[in-house]
């Protein structure tokens, strides 16, 4: 049979199974990246475009910015903003329609910028946009075919079919993302929960256990947490909890975790830390909680253990930090157990240096 005489409904249920296919590993991905990766993957097999743009939509700079793109000079693309009144793309985003341009230097609404930028010789353009419900929240961008022909309007239906899955998929990822998120947040302070904590000290058990080295938790817990309670009431109480999060959260180090541990109590997990460092660590939160304590209304004090451990033993390590906060929890004046808790330090501080002398 020549091609002439091919059943065109035989030509229908081949491309039906390209989509069902193509539709099939887009939507089979678990997270966002996974999904841009996959689409992205797509359509450089299917349409063999030169150069071809992922770009999202800012909308409260009204701007589109490149988060993925494949082709010449891609590197410099990359993280590149524009206004949503520019371009071809921008008006895609603009007006949520598909577009398709043979000869994108006779159309008004094309901007050569990127040409500048890149060096690139735009010609020919399709461009479709990505929408959840009514909202466009993204554009798929694709800029002259390897066999120089122009895009055509069955090419636009084509990556708009592709859009559309990519669009379900996208927002499915994101959710699902989000869902994990917030099942590891307390949804009070937005500290890590009990759960979030537990997967924060399952990547410290792996990575003590190839790496090795120290890790220091410092045990936060507000002080006559139930007289604020009492007496101010549980809203006064629980704008205690978020200030305190809220100051841990802006003095803790990038790689640190922040777990809302109990009722009243926070728990900061210090990778590659050791004692001093945690001590030090530890002075600086406290100074840091006292202003913001004290100008607080109603007024809340803080008193903070810590502990270093160069074992996988998370329950030693817990638990050291939450009796060394107890015995801080002396008043000043009470020299006999503030003593106790000075001389826990350097005896920890002793043994640490004694393990390293016996390393060296």
């Amino acid at each position: 049979m020549t091609d002439d005489a091919r059943d065109p409904d035989m030509d229908d249920l081949i491309r039906l199974s390209v989509f069902s296919s193509i539709g099939t590993s887009i939507v089979a991905e678990h997270s966002i990246r996974g999904v841009l990766d996959r689409v992205m993957e797509h359509i450089g097999l299917f349409f063999g475009p030169l150069n071809w743009s992922l770009l999202l939509v800012d909308a409260a700079q009204a701007e589109l910015v490149f988060k993925l793109v494949v082709g010449k000079s891609a590197d410099s693309l990359i993280g590149q903003r524009m206004s949503i009144d520019r371009g071809i793309a921008g008006w895609v985003a603009k007006n949520g329609m598909p577009a398709v341009i043979e000869d994108a230097r006779s159309d008004s609404r094309w901007s050569d910028w990127t040409d500048k930028l890149t060096g690139f010789e735009t010609r020919s353009i399709i461009a479709v946009p990505l929408r959840s419900g009514d909202k466009v929240f993204g554009v798929i961008e694709l800029m002259n075919r390897l066999d120089g022909r122009p895009f055509s309007a069955y090419d636009m239906r084509v990556l708009s079919t592709i859009a559309d899955f990519a669009a379900i998929a996208i927002e499915k990822a994101y959710y699902l993302a989000e869902a994990r998120r917030l099942s590891e947040l307390d949804p009070l302070t937005g500290a890590l929960n009990r759960r979030g904590l537990m997967k924060a000290v399952d990547r410290e058990t792996a990575r003590l256990a190839r790496y090795g080295g120290d890790l220091s938790v410092i045990m936060a817990d507000v002080d006559k947490f139930k007289s604020i309670n009492d007496r101010f009431g549980h809203a006064a109480g629980d704008e205690v909890l978020k200030t305190l999060a809220d100051q841990l959260r802006a003095a803790v180090r990038l790689a640190d975790s922040l777990a809302r541990y109990g009722g009243d109590e926070f728990l900061i997990l210090m990778p590659a830390t050791g004692p001093e460092e945690a001590e030090i660590a530890r002075q600086r939160f406290k100074t840091l909680l006292a202003k913001a304590g004290a100008a607080h209304d109603p007024p809340f004090s803080v008193t903070l253990g810590a502990h270093t451990s160069s074992e996988v033993d998370f329950d030693e390590l817990f638990d050291e930090s939450d009796r060394d906060l107890y015995r801080r929890k002396a008043t000043p004046l009470a020299l006999g157990q503030n003593l106790l808790a000075a001389l826990d330090d350097e005896a920890r501080g002793d043994a640490e240096s004694e393990r390293q002398e016996k390393q060296s």
